[in-house]
């Protein structure tokens, strides 16, 4: 159930699909957890300010069941941070990211939880 969600000013002509897919396979490696498992969702050409200038930015949530905490935090941002600069050339001081570590009874699928 992990999900990376992010929304950036950079227009959606802009993005690449690689972002996507490149982001579900490194995630997914770096919290072990199956790709299948995975959701990526960008919003872009969004009405967003960061430190008051318009330039390229996002803020970002990494939301999973597990596998967030001060033990992974750092190394999740540091790759997130990579791929968003790389894929949408938003420098890594524009960027905010949100970790959330969810109980798998606070998850729904399939009609009913995932705990």
């Amino acid at each position: 159930m992990p999900m990376f969600v992010v929304s950036t000013n950079v227009a959606k002509s802009e993005v690449p699909a690689a972002l996507l897919s490149e982001a579900t396979e490194e995630l997914a490696k770096a919290l072990g957890k199956p790709a299948e498992k995975f959701a990526v969702h960008v919003n872009a050409d969004q009405m967003m300010m960061f430190g008051g200038k318009g330039d390229p930015c996002a803020i970002c949530s990494l939301t999973s069941i597990g596998k967030i905490g001060s033990d992974y935090n750092k190394q999740y941002s540091k790759l997130l941070c990579g791929l968003l600069n790389k894929h949408l050339g938003i420098s890594p001081e524009r960027i905010y990211i949100n970790f959330v570590d969810v109980d798998a009874t606070n998850v729904g699928k399939n009609y009913t939880t995932i705990g």
